[in-house]
């Protein structure tokens, strides 16, 4: 399945967020988008994921018969009267929350589900705390656990490792390296972490001031992306002085 976004704006008066937005991601690909903070990457997501209506223009998710987005909020989003079990498992409950409401036999399924995709975020210890009782971090990971439950064909991640530690940002990007090449989804991650976004991805789409100024790869990037892009990665990326294009350049190529 193939996402098309197509001439998408949104304004909030007197401010223009999105401006005739396109881009297309391919199916089973794996996507960066960039940008500015406040540049309007996080509602161009809600707006892909339905939670919030653009003004103009469309998405087509080509080849899906229902809707089929799998949204991981950059505030984490989480239910406070839920246990963190009861949270990753909202998307496979149909309504009977908590999970406790299900029959005996789906109850335990669900369960067992919830609690391996906890494991793999590292969560696994905190399934029956409240959200209110992790760190940041942690409703980070919750939320990213919610959003990797169903398996969704299309995922959109807004800022999974913000908040996150070094060793933990590392672990979750290897996590959502590792759910792309169990089933290929189509993924498309908003992350200020570049220095682990860049390697993670096949391609990057560029927001700046809700316009799309650059889409291509990582490697055209430093070849062929504007001055103004250049300056932000190189401000958010080269810590040691180096030229961007250098620091790109050396990128080693995606497997």
């Amino acid at each position: 399945m193939k996402l098309v976004v197509n001439q998408l704006s949104k304004s909030f008066p007197p401010r223009q967020i999105l401006s005739r937005v396109s881009f297309e991601l391919e199916q089973g690909s794996l996507t960066g988008l960039i940008g500015p903070s406040g540049c309007g990457k996080s509602i161009l997501l809600k707006i892909i994921g339905q939670i919030v209506r653009s003004d103009s223009g469309f998405i087509e998710y080509a080849g899906a018969r229902e809707f089929p987005v799998s949204l991981m909020f950059q505030e984490g989003a989480l239910f406070d009267s839920l246990t963190v079990l009861d949270n990753v498992a909202f998307p496979l409950v149909q309504g009977h929350v908590p999970h406790t409401l299900l029959p005996k036999a789906q109850r335990a399924e669900v369960r067992e589900r919830c609690l391996e995709v906890l494991g793999r975020v590292g969560l696994k210890q905190a399934a029956e705390k409240l959200p209110g009782e992790l760190s940041g971090g942690m409703r980070r990971r919750a939320s990213l656990a919610r959003a990797l439950v169903c398996k969704p064909p299309f995922m959109l991640l807004d800022d999974p490792t913000g908040g996150l530690d070094p060793v933990a940002s590392s672990v979750i990007m290897n996590l959502i390296a590792e759910v792309h090449r169990e089933y290929k989804p189509t993924i498309l991650i908003v992350s200020h972490d570049l220095r682990r976004l860049f390697p993670l991805v096949e391609r990057i789409h560029a927001l700046f001031s809700g316009e799309i100024v650059f889409s291509g790869t990582v490697s055209e990037l430093a070849s062929d992306g504007s001055s103004m892009l250049k300056r932000f990665v190189s401000a958010r990326y080269d810590l040691d002085g180096q030229g961007c294009s250098a620091i790109l350049e050396n990128q080693q190529p995606r497997e």
